[in-house]
């Protein structure tokens, strides 16, 4: 018997899968438009269902094709209970159209690796169905910028409009051939020579990491009923993408001359990952800020949000504990500064009459660090006997604060991680989604973690599931930079809860740094 001693490799028994996601039929929810479709996927290793991603919000279209891909580890010997949620979002709320379950391991056998189920709603009743397409993952590190043009598109719109191009990239699967959304760009109206944005993607989801994979290129005519027209299309490969070639003809069969597509601009960049930034000296800074306002109820209160419980941990101090102990291990100094808002400061040295919206909560109006987890679980049961609770909520103010420390920090390899803990939703809203489209580029992430039972549907909103963060001023958020998490979700369970706020944190320190060309510095060497 032969032995390989070593790092584990992909194999059929431990597995990697993309799984691309469409929908069919779905119910309508909306009355005067179409439900705007996404999906969520939950999947159950062992532990309860846990979310692993979700896709991007199509509008007015109960046929979608997401081009979102969700990936899941697959492991041959465990059943592996894998949920599909299907909601309608709007700008208020998310209600449920259908949903489904299945194993992974179905969905990863199954006949040309192809999957459809029936979605039902909460009472039962058909709400359409789910299609899930799998590939195998074959990993790479890098990332393609491509930026396209449309030169002399044929109109298919008739005689009044001109055709609304989109391109769309497809790749095939491993196994059964089927073409997979890859990437889909926004729709130009009235345009036969459209200039589309550019945009990045990985070379793995682009081709799954193939060089002389084909990569299909379609060109649509978009149409508000979501009955598109093909313009045209043509197919290439990475490999004569990286050669240099700039122009393709589109070919379609009943069209002898659908037009060109032009590449304007490509460039390849190997992406690094959290863990190389971290060998090179990259720290976490950990801030944390708790809401004092007048709705979590007066402490002293059994029924209080901010109630201490014998043998047991607020949510407030659930929250802080969860992810103070795992931030903090990348935090050198272990130094924690801690804010409350919304409250009045009795402390015997730092008293205000006055609602204030960032205050320390160590009692010292000139300092705000605390050491370590224990300073923190210390400071936040102290401050509970020397501050008054008032109100209004205000976001603002405390992230200015945190952008002010990571404006400082910006080029010393420090990126900072901004905790907020709240009961409520915002009053400030519009102030603080401006404050948020501020810091994009700045290294600053911002976790909001829920307590209590309201619908935090501004805090969904600032979490960008609906779509990208756009200011007063119009300006839209060149990247996602706040994790919101209910923590009535996983309050029985502070390690899933830790696992799903802190997911999205070394994907957004990687975007950072590739943003401003940071490579990671050479691991450094400790003695």
């Amino acid at each position: 018997m032969v032995e390989f001693v070593g790092s584990p490799v992909a194999t059929d028994e431990f597995q990697k899968i993309e799984l691309f996601l469409s929908c069919r039929k779905l119910k309508d929810l909306d009355v005067f438009s179409k439900s705007d479709p996404r999906v969520i996927v939950f999947v159950d290793s062992g532990k309860g269902l846990t979310k692993v991603g979700q896709t991007e919000v199509i509008k007015n279209n109960l046929d979608p094709n997401f081009s979102t891909s969700i990936y899941v580890d697959y492991v041959f010997e465990i059943k592996q209970r894998i949920k599909f949620e299907v909601q309608d979002v709007d700008e208020s709320k998310a209600e449920l159209i259908g949903e489904a379950e299945t194993t992974v391991g179905a969905i990863a056998g199954a006949r040309n690796q192809t999957t459809i189920l029936d979605l039902r709603t909460k009472s039962g009743k058909s709400a359409g169905k789910i299609v899930i397409k799998v590939d195998k993952v074959k990993e790479s590190r890098e990332q393609i910028y491509m930026q396209w043009a449309g030169v002399k598109l044929a109109d298919v719109d008739g005689m009044f409009d001109k055709s609304d191009p989109f391109l769309r990239f497809q790749r095939k699967s491993g196994g059964g051939g089927d073409l997979l959304i890859t990437h889909q760009t926004e729709h130009i109206m009235d345009n036969l020579n459209p200039v589309w944005k550019g945009f990045w993607i990985s070379s793995q989801k682009l081709c799954n990491g193939d060089l002389d994979a084909p990569i299909i290129i379609e060109c649509w005519d978009w149409e508000k009923s979501q009955k598109f027209k093909l313009i045209g299309q043509t197919s290439t490969t990475l490999r004569e993408l990286k050669s240099g070639k700039k122009e393709f003809s589109l070919e379609h069969p009943k069209r002898k001359k659908p037009g060109t597509l032009k590449l304007n601009a490509f460039d390849v960049k190997e992406t690094p990952t959290f863990f190389d930034y971290i060998r090179g000296g990259e720290q976490l800074n950990f801030i944390a800020a708790v809401d004092f306002t007048g709705s979590n109820g007066i402490p002293t209160n059994p029924t209080s949000l901010h109630a201490l419980k014998t043998g047991g941990l607020n949510q407030y101090q659930q929250a802080l504990w969860s992810i103070g102990e795992i931030i903090l291990n990348y935090d050198y100094d272990k130094m924690v500064p801690m804010f409350g808002f919304g409250g009045k400061p009795k402390f015997p040295n730092f008293t205000s009459d006055k609602v204030l919206h960032c205050f320390p909560m160590t009692g010292n109006p000139t300092v705000a660090e605390v050491p370590g987890l224990q300073g923190m679980m210390d400071a936040y049961q102290n401050s509970l006997l020397h501050v008054e609770l008032s109100g209004p909520t205000y976001f603002a103010p405390i992230i200015s604060g945190a952008e002010q420390v990571a404006a400082a920090s910006q080029f010393n390899n420090v990126y900072t991680v901004l905790l907020i803990i709240t009961d409520g939703e915002i009053h400030d809203m519009k102030e603080t989604v401006d404050k948020i489209v501020e810091c994009q580029s700045l290294p600053l992430s911002i976790i909001i973690v829920g307590v209590g039972n309201e619908d935090f549907v501004n805090m969904k909103t600032l979490d960008s599931d609906g779509g990208r963060l756009r200011n007063s001023k119009g300006i839209y958020a060149s990247r996602d930079i706040v994790q919101f998490v209910p923590l009535r979700e996983f309050a029985s369970n502070p390690a899933l809860l830790a696992k799903e706020v802190l997911a999205e944190i070394p994907k957004q320190l990687v975007e950072y740094k590739m943003m401003v060309g940071k490579k990671p510095n050479p691991a450094v060497q400790h003695l």
